[in-house]
Formats: structure tokens, C-alpha cells, sequence
């Protein structure tokens, strides 16, 4: 999470996308976090997709998951250097998409994480108010490796289902590589399933902290 004052961005300049034997390009992949007050984040995000071979009819560029949310620590705990869980939690808006889903939605995330010396833990809830109008749930659970490592594994599976569509089940496995206390950077592959249809994705990126405003 930003501290206060601080404007984390999180950017994959390029990735690629595999669903159903097709190819898709997305770039980027862009999560802007402003640490706006003490324990609030301000969470503006959205990704670019665009289909390789570009295809004959309908657009040839898309941005999706886009969102706008704010996130609040409810409990200071190992993340914020004390004893015990930390508790977040994230909520707003889903916005429109371009060329892909339109409409409004919104959801609600409750985030808790354990720390210990060798492994911290993040399982995350949500339930959600899709762009089509139903309502979705998800769960999933990130593991990271030891925080003083340089180069550290991650790892993170969860299950997503909306009303009326096939249960989502996903696994990432991944490195992050801390060059700085401001930078790092991050590659990962992921594989997960929706009913019968098979969807893999690798990614790369990097986060970059910038101070922009008053320290905490």
C-alpha cells in the first residue's frame, strides 16, 4: 500500500494474452496507487488489450478492468511494522471499458495479511456488482517469499464466479526482483480455466514509488 504522500505506480509495458487459441497483446497494464491520507489509498487502474492478428471487423484496441477505488486500513498490524494481521479493505467504482464491457458496476474486497520471517500471506474476499448487472464473488490468496530477499517468489491462485457464468480458477507463479526501496521489478505467467475454455498469460512490469506530496 502507498504511504501517504506517495504515488505508486505499477506498469507493464507489454504482456500477452491466450484465450481460446487467440493472441492478444496488452499493453499496458497500469495500476496508479496515490496515498492521498494516513492508512487511505486512492486506486485508479485499467489495461490495454489489442488482438494479434488485428481482426478484420470490430476494434482493433481495448481497455478493460477499468476501476476507481479507494482502500482504507482497518487494522495496522505486520505490514505496517507491528504485531499481527494487517486489515484492508477496497471498494468502488467499476467504470466503463472501452470497446469491451460497457456499463457501471462496483465492488467491495476485504484484505488480510500475515507476515513471517520466510512467507507473507494476502487472502482477499470480494463480492462484486458486475457491468452486467449480477453479482459476482472472488477469492484468492498471494504468497510472497522473504521480504529481505533481493529476488523473492510469488505465488497466487484464486477462483472468481458471476451469476449466471462458469466458475474462473486461476494460478500465477512469478519473481519479484527489488532493485531500490523505490524500484522494482516483476515477471510472472499465469494459467487458469473458464468452464471448458483455457486462458494463459505472461506479464512483465515494474513499480516505481514517487513522492508527491508530504511524507507520513
Amino acid at each position: 500500500m502507498a504511504r501517504r504522500g506517495e504515488l505508486e505506480i505499477e506498469l507493464g509495458p507489454v504482456g500477452y494474452l491466450a484465450p481460446a487459441g487467440a493472441n492478444v497483446v496488452v499493453a499496458p497494464n497500469l495500476v496508479l496507487n496515490w496515498g492521498f491520507a494516513e492508512n487511505w489509498e486512492l486506486v485508479l487502474q485499467g489495461r490495454g488489450l489489442a488482438p494479434v492478428p488485428a481482426p478484420p471487423s470490430g476494434p482493433a484496441y481495448a481497455v478493460d478492468e477499468t476501476q476507481l477505488l479507494l482502500k482504507v486500513v482497518l487494522r495496522r498490524g505486520c505490514l505496517q511494522e507491528r504485531e499481527g494481521p494487517s486489515v484492508a479493505t477496497e471498494f468502488g467504482a467499476l467504470l466503463p471499458t472501452w470497446n469491451a464491457q460497457p456499463g457501471w458496476g462496483a465492488e467491495d474486497t476485504l484484505i488480510v495479511s500475515q507476515s513471517w520471517p520466510a512467507i507473507t500471506l494476502h487472502l482477499n474476499g470480494t463480492v462484486e456488482w458486475t457491468r452486467a448487472h449480477t453479482f459476482g464473488l472472488f477469492a484468492g490468496l498471494i504468497a510472497e517469499g522473504p521480504d529481505k530477499w533481493v529476488v523473492r517468489p510469488v505465488a497466487e491462485t484464486y477462483f472468481e464466479a458471476d451469476r449466471g457464468a462458469p466458475i474462473t480458477a486461476s494460478v500465477l507463479g512469478g519473481a519479484i526482483w527489488r532493485t531500490s526501496d523505490d524500484l522494482s521489478f516483476d515477471a510472472a505467467v499465469r494459467a487458469a480455466r473458464t468452464g471448458a475454455e483455457q486462458v494463459y498469460e505472461f506479464r512483465l512490469g515494474f513499480t516505481w514509488d514517487v513522492r508527491v506530496g508530504p511524507a507520513e
